[in-house]
């Protein structure tokens, strides 16, 4: 039975969130936290011995390092039992659909011969359970495994994603200079390279039969292939295997990847939030670039001057006021600035960076945890690694060069929930206009210097809400304004229509980078043919009836359409056959839509 001091704790929770949470008793800090880690993501009455927990506890609460709060907690008030729970008892994690078919996939490349496999899906997929279903696998068979990671936050979360599987690995980091004997070991790739000429580290890694490195388009992690033995299998999961600048090409490190599912995919069936993108243009001029992106310093300083920070004021009460929202700066002066403005204006505002204590920091994101409207400025802290599926708004009070860098930031605010299936993203450095949707399918490839793209179709930005659309369209997707301009000598007011100058194939490269509504507003103004976008651009039957929804077309059409024959007997339009058609390589392989959108054809 539990204490006679915990019996009498009240039963009513208090706020689980709360920095009171955060225990500072340098003694038991760590073991503690990783326990309250663990039971706060469901994993109470599943924990180490129970009876060690009360222990420590009963001595944090003697030494009054302990709010009571923690004890109020059902976990630490119920019986504890001092049996070491099996696998059975451990909650079970059912791999998704896309889960299962990437660990197959990779499988069959590593069957093949492939022995560097790069495992690409995107933020929000899910890759630290694909790999831990992996892990989970080899040591079943007697493998040993190596994890390798580069930050404190990563580490954390690969850990917890472990645990799941029943996966308990040794930590390889400062602080722990021992070796100690595992057949799964958790390695930060600094400690790890640092220690790589003392021989038991070195004899450790030559026993390795699978190594895993998280977010592996780092450079970072380039220098410990030259540790791995060769009969090792590693697996590089990212959402972006992609290179820039002075860095190394992939394919010196890799042979094959493994891309089983899309952004666009991921929404479709649920699994990612919607995004709305609005967008608010900035000077760049005068901004260096350095290393291969604008240089912080004078980024930070070119927004400071044109206070960008009060257009971030200005659209978050417009279109997000009171959504829980993540800010990401070009610096940490600038992230400073933004949420001392953002407290100015009476918004709850906080701001975090690497050079805080992790006190601080975990003080910080408590807080952050806990709001349900909070505002979290950093600076290049939280672009991976950090999961709160409740943030709804990013703001990218930045601009930047690098394709993965504005991927990650976007992909901090695509997690669903019950209640959250669409987010938005502020635009403050024209990040989407050079990088395309984030949403957008891409195609990634292991060379450093991927074929020279066609071109991004022309974008601008809706006169009232802001909204990213293209250039051909008059009415905003979003909001629905059609933006009136004057024409002739006495300023009639006409609707703007189009823009004349574009040519047959410069409105079909359109409806290839476009979204759904955007096709249609193109089919409907008679610039492209539905024909050519059956042929083409769509993928499915249920794709094809939201479009022809869009279209105003009636149900009918579509089995008038689904009936058409080619000379040959054939379909006419394979698309409307089933839902599993995939179209040619050559055309795009995805539609973005928004998900609140009723498409059902009447």
């Amino acid at each position: 039975m539990p204490n006679q001091k915990m019996a009498n704790m009240p039963q009513r929770l208090g706020n689980v969130h709360s920095p009171d949470f955060v225990v500072r008793c340098s003694y038991y800090k760590r073991t503690f936290e990783t326990l309250y880690a663990r039971e706060y993501y469901s994993y109470r009455h599943h924990i180490i011995h129970t009876l060690f927990i009360k222990k420590v506890l009963l001595h944090l609460l003697q030494m009054q390092k302990t709010p009571s709060t923690i004890l109020q907690r059902p976990f630490f008030c119920s019986n504890l039992s001092s049996k070491k729970p099996t696998t059975n008892q451990l909650q079970v994690t059912t791999l998704r659909p896309y889960q299962q078919k990437a660990i197959e996939q990779l499988r069959v490349s590593i069957g093949e011969g492939n022995r560097r496999v790069i495992l690409c899906a995107p933020t929000g997929a899910g890759k630290t359970v694909m790999f831990s279903a992996m892990v989970q696998s080899a040591l079943s068979k007697g493998k040993k495994v190596l994890i390798v990671t580069d930050r404190v936050e990563l580490l954390t979360q690969t850990d917890g994603a472990l645990t799941r599987f029943d996966v308990s690995p040794i930590a390889i980091k400062q602080g722990n200079a021992e070796l100690q004997p595992s057949t799964c070991y958790i390695a930060m790739i600094e400690s790890l390279n640092r220690r790589m000429a003392k021989a038991e580290y070195e004899k450790m890694m030559q026993d390795i039969d699978l190594v895993i490195i998280d977010e592996a388009h780092k450079g970072s992690f380039d220098k410990l292939f030259a540790y791995i033995p060769e009969k090792a299998t590693v697996i590089g999961a990212t959402a972006t295997p992609h290179r820039e600048g002075n860095q190394k090409a992939l394919k010196e490190f890799y042979t094959k990847i493994v891309d089983p599912v899309t952004i666009r995919e991921l929404i479709d069936d649920g699994y990612l939030a919607s995004p709305t993108t609005y967008s608010v243009p900035v000077d760049l001029t005068g901004v260096r670039t350095y290393n291969g992106d604008y240089d912080a310093a004078q980024l930070g300083a070119a927004y400071s001057k044109q206070k960008v920070f009060r257009g971030v004021i200005a659209n978050y009460l417009l279109y997000c006021n009171g959504k829980k929202a993540l800010a990401f700066a070009p610096s940490i002066a600038s992230s400073k600035e933004l949420c001392d403005e953002l407290q100015s204006a009476g918004l709850p505002a906080r701001h975090l960076d690497s050079t805080m204590n992790p006190d601080e920091r975990q003080e910080v994101l408590a807080w952050f945890k806990a709001s349900i409207n909070g505002i979290l400025c950093n600076c290049g802290i939280l672009t991976t690694g950090f999961d709160d599926p409740n943030v709804e708004v990013v703001i990218l009070y930045r601009a930047t060069k690098s394709l993965p860098l504005y991927l990650q930031m976007c992909g901090r605010g695509s997690r669903v929930t019950p209640t959250k299936k669409e987010f938005t993203i502020l635009d403050f450095g024209n990040n989407r206009e050079q990088h395309k949707a984030w949403e957008f399918d891409r195609v990634w490839k292991l060379e450093k210097k991927p074929k020279k793209s066609k071109g991004v179709a022309p974008q601008k930005n809706c006169r009232k809400c802001g909204y990213i659309m293209l250039s051909a369209l008059a009415e905003c997707p979003a909001c629905g304004y059609v933006a009136p301009v004057k024409v002739g000598e006495m300023g009639e007011e006409v609707i703007l229509q189009i823009n004349g100058s574009y040519s047959p194939i410069d409105y079909r490269n359109m409806a290839k980078q476009a979204t759904l509504e955007e096709v249609a507003a193109l089919i409907k103004l008679k610039k492209i043919k539905l024909h050519w976008v059956l042929h083409n651009i769509i993928k499915d039957k249920q794709t094809a009836k939201k479009l022809l929804n869009l279209c105003n077309y009636r149900m009918g059409y579509f089995f008038f359409l689904q009936e058409l024959k080619n000379d040959n007997g054939q379909p006419l339009f394979k698309c409307l056959q089933n839902s599993d058609f995939n179209p040619s390589a050559s055309s795009i392989t995805g539609i973005t839509t928004k998900q609140s959108a009723d498409y059902s054809l009447q």
